[in-house]
């Protein structure tokens, strides 16, 4: 990859990586990683010009106090680093809260996007007990969200359905870079807090009305899922397939759950290569 550079964005600086020739691929991470959790995939996407980013507040990017934490802000910023880089057409590779702005950008400027891969991401009307934890938990009123933070470093229940076992059917298939990545998260103060600010605004209005952006979304979909995520279940996400208002495939991945892109990449590579191959341009 290419040494970090910078976007200016107007209210951050969004870290920037790019690799590679040929058709564009914008990747976007989900909570609470960075661009890093990608690194397997782009190496096995050779043929394509991968860029590949730290959403603002994550990773090395620099946050403002005027940078937008709510789902539809991180939404615009996509939009303006797409905007920033001149992509004309592209396809977006999207994982968890990720796979939201990546929908609500691509609803924007349908004719820019060429395809969606989109994996373990938000499904309307469905709200995981998880998750509606962790929010309960970064609005508690410490002033520094360290229940939460203590919850995620907390070595037993890091382990537990809550952290790394609801997110990794395996956790020997855990990585030393995925714990760095947590780590990196939960030791940055100036990190933790715009991630933990994305969880204390998270409004599952927006997720609900994804149904009709769906509707939006008319270029080629894949949907690649891991069997096993309790987080958002793979039979939930099938039959959300059939909201999209262009041809949409899903894959469901076995012996895999949230992070199914670290947990089972070389199976992840092999479909969204094929998919960006018939779709990409």
């Amino acid at each position: 990859m290419t040494t970090n550079t910078f976007i200016d964005i107007g209210h951050s600086q969004v870290a920037y990586e790019c690799v590679g020739t040929g058709p564009d691929v914008l990747f976007i991470h989900g909570w609470p990683l960075h661009s890093e959790t990608w690194r397997e995939i782009v190496g096995g996407l050779d043929g394509y010009r991968c860029h590949l980013i730290d959403l603002p507040g994550a990773g090395k990017s620099k946050a403002t106090k005027d940078t937008p934490t709510t789902l539809t802000g991180y939404a615009e910023s996509v939009g303006r680093v797409i905007d920033h880089l001149g992509l004309d057409r592209l396809s977006l590779v999207a994982n968890n809260s990720g796979g939201v702005f990546a929908r609500l950008a691509a609803a924007e400027r349908p004719d820019q996007i060429a395809s969606l891969v989109l994996s373990g991401s938000e499904i309307p009307d469905h709200h995981s007990w998880q998750f509606a934890l962790f929010v309960m938990l970064a609005n508690l009123p410490t002033g520094d969200n360290a229940p939460l933070k203590q919850l995620l470093g907390n070595g037993v229940l890091a382990t537990s359905p809550l952290g790394l076992g609801g997110s990794f059917h395996d956790i020997s298939n855990v990585s030393e870079r995925f714990i760095t990545m947590m780590g990196d998260f939960l030791s940055n103060d100036d990190t933790s807090e715009s991630q933990l600010a994305l969880v204390r605004d998270f409004d599952t209005d927006v997720i609900d009305s994804l149904r009709g952006v769906h509707r939006r979304l008319t270029m080629p979909t894949l949907l690649i899922w891991g069997e096993d995520d309790p987080f958002f279940p793979a039979p939930e996400a099938r039959r959300m397939a059939e909201q999209f208002g262009g041809p949409t495939t899903f894959e469901s991945i076995p012996k895999a759950k949230l992070f199914v892109h670290e947990e089972r990449p070389a199976e992840f590579v092999e479909l969204t290569r094929e998919f960006l191959d018939n779709h990409a341009q």
